[in-house]
């Protein structure tokens, strides 16, 4: 007689690692990374929840500056990390930048003390003359300076994300996971248990929660809105206005705005300060309101009045942003082994390695390893 097993099926164990990653943007990308960089026996497990973010729609300029000594600090740190990783990899979605900045007069004792390291200069006369063929009609005006700097750089950071994990996925032991949202994270046998929809899906000695603008709803979002972290949009427009070989970014320092050339797109990318707070990502993208159209008109209308009326289009994404507009990274109280590496404040790319290398040092000498 053949006998039958009754009874519940035996339950999957979850996969075994050192580091878990929660979010596979840009940070959470450059955290693995670095990690294994640091030991390359590392078991490191990054999960991506599926839904397009920040990174992927980011603008990807890279003018190392900051308001305070830590965030010139973090700059300064987070365009080396790049440089290296441009002259290891030629390949790399990163090309250099020509910058140009248009101020007034009252604010250039600020600009200067906010540079990491590129040295800022007026521009002259053939700097104007630049301007002008590449962007007809820019306003300097008596009150405003029009200053250079170099050290920018413009990268494609949907593609470079994508190349650090495709690096990952290579490695023995580690792995990406796409399209599978963590919604917990629980202590089990001295480490941690990433759960998705109540199913256990990885143990990790120790985790890193990149999750972006889902922070507030991911695991440990109610740590990150008691630091004060708050969701903003963040919109750029885009200008038919193909830009010729060599274009710089000009960068309107007193509005927050800058004009990036992005010519294997055909258009000019318009990024400005949107004012919408608290939305979520939950409800999907946000859309550009006729709101951000006429601020955004504004600013053209003041400084290159040509553009004004080439606007073709746009996008929108959300991102955190916390009081201070310092990246959040901490471990978390009573957790340890959990570090929280978000608050991107429209910087996300910009300080990424920044980011990581702080996180990796939180979690200890070896990064991802079991206590």
């Amino acid at each position: 007689m053949t006998g039958r097993t009754t009874g519940r099926p035996a339950e999957r164990a979850p996969a075994d690692f050192d580091l878990a990653v929660v979010g596979a943007g840009i940070t959470g990308a450059m955290v693995a990374h670095l990690a294994a960089e640091g030991d390359r026996s590392l078991r490191v497990l990054t999960v991506d929840g599926g839904a397009p973010g920040a990174t992927h729609l980011s603008a990807g300029l890279d003018v190392p500056t900051g308001h305070t000594p830590q965030k010139r600090a973090m700059a300064a740190r987070s365009s080396a990390v790049y440089a290296r990783l441009r002259a290891e990899r030629p390949t790399l979605p990163i090309r250099p930048a020509d910058t140009y900045w248009l101020i007034g007069r009252a604010g250039l004792g600020r600009l200067r003390e906010s540079m990491a390291g590129p040295r800022l200069t007026e521009a002259g006369a053939g700097g104007g003359a630049r301007l002008d063929g590449v962007l007809p009609g820019v306003r300097q005006g008596a009150d405003r300076l029009l200053l250079r700097s170099g050290g920018g750089t413009h990268a494609d950071v949907g593609r470079l994300t994508e190349h650090l994990l495709a690096g990952q996925r290579r490695r023995p032991g580690s792995e990406v996971w796409s399209g599978l949202p963590v919604t917990g994270v629980r202590p089990r046998d001295g480490g941690y248990e990433l759960t998705c929809g109540g199913e256990a899906r990885a143990v990790a000695g120790k985790v890193v929660v990149a999750t972006g603008a889902w922070a507030l709803a991911g695991p440990f979002g109610d740590v990150a809105r008691a630091r004060g972290l708050r969701i903003k949009k963040v919109a750029a427009l885009h200008l038919g206005v193909r830009p010729p070989a060599g274009a710089p970014v000009l960068i309107f320092d007193d509005d927050d705005a800058f004009l990036l050339p992005w010519r294997e797109k055909g258009y000019w990318l318009f990024s400005f300060t949107s004012d919408h707070w608290d939305g979520s990502p939950e409800d999907g993208p946000p859309e550009l309101s006729p709101e951000d159209h006429r601020t955004a008109a504004g600013i053209l209308r003041e400084h290159v009045p040509a553009l004004a009326g080439k606007i073709r289009g746009g996008r929108a994404f959300y991102d955190g942003y916390t009081p201070d507009r310092m990246p959040l990274v901490e471990e978390v109280e009573g957790w340890p082994g959990v570090v929280l590496a978000l608050g991107g404040n429209g910087s996300g790319y910009r300080l990424a390695p920044a980011v990581a290398e702080r996180a990796l040092e939180l979690l200890g000498p070896r990064e991802g390893g079991r206590s």
